[in-house]
């Protein structure tokens, strides 16, 4: 009989140990199904690319005011979301004609979806970006706010992004 509990005792301790190799640590919170994600999504249209050289990199960028202060600030503080995250070298795509995003968003109002162009040498310089596209449904020049909600995937919010008739510039001048 004591052969018999020290088995069980042994295969106990066998599955407790395979199975808690992370100890306490939390449950993952990234949603792999769509209809799980709070965000959005859409397509970016691209027109009159400028030359190879000056594309350095290429993001969205959603900032829950506007006009944002500055962009870096905005950025740590966690006023704006950028996509692909900025500690990362992946960008938008260059030189297409179109690509559709998916961007995971806390639920919140964004009042401003951009993409911003850096053209200048200096990451981290607030001089080196430029809008060059934002998400508009007015014939105004003003962006159109969003309102992400909780497991709600918001779709549709698509934008034109024209090297040669940039949208409103708020960091200019400041």
């Amino acid at each position: 009989m004591k052969h018999v509990v020290f088995l069980i005792l042994l295969f106990l301790t066998f599955l407790l140990v395979h199975n808690c190799n992370h100890g306490l640590s939390p449950s993952s919170t990234k949603k792999t199904n769509p209809d799980d994600l709070s965000g959005i999504s859409g397509a970016i249209v691209y027109q009159n690319w400028p030359p190879g050289d000056s594309l350095k990199d290429l993001r969205l960028v959603a900032f829950r005011d506007f006009p944002p202060q500055n962009i870096f600030v905005e950025i740590i503080t966690g006023n704006a979301i950028v996509y692909p995250p900025i500690d990362t070298s992946a960008h938008l795509q260059f030189n297409v004609q179109f690509e559709e995003y998916i961007m995971e968003l806390p639920p919140d109002t964004f009042e401003y979806i951009v993409v911003a162009h850096q053209f200048g040498e200096d990451r981290f310089s607030q001089d080196s970006w430029q809008a060059v596209g934002q998400y508009d449904t007015d014939s105004d020049s003003l962006p159109t706010p969003i309102v992400v909600i909780e497991d709600s995937l918001l779709e549709n919010i698509n934008i034109t992004v024209d090297f040669k008739n940039r949208p409103i510039q708020p960091f200019e001048n400041r």
